[in-house]
């Protein structure tokens, strides 16, 4: 259904036009066009990245920590051998 949908959004013709040409019901296109719009909003949520920069230690001192600072100035910090999956479950 993902791919009628696709398919009338680039025909420039009406909704109604449309779903009377491939004998559609408005209810049944309704639904499938919300479903659509949901799963686009999700991955298009999904796909943005932001930059991380890895700074190095400041002195030659055993690092013990690290920091993620995101761009509103919030601060997380972290011990250094905190395991890349909790890692990852802060950015996210």
């Amino acid at each position: 259904m993902y791919s009628l949908i696709r398919k009338w959004e680039s025909s420039g013709i009406s909704q109604i036009k449309f779903i009377e040409e491939h004998q559609i019901s408005k209810s049944t296109f309704g639904y499938w066009r919300k479903k659509y719009l949901q799963n686009c909003s999700i991955s298009e949520q999904s796909s943005k990245m932001i930059p991380v920069n890895i700074l190095p230690p400041k002195t030659e001192q055993q690092v013990t920590s690290f920091e993620i600072v995101y761009p509103n100035g919030v601060r997380i910090v972290c011990p250094a051998e905190m395991e890349a999956s909790r890692v990852k479950d802060l950015i996210f």
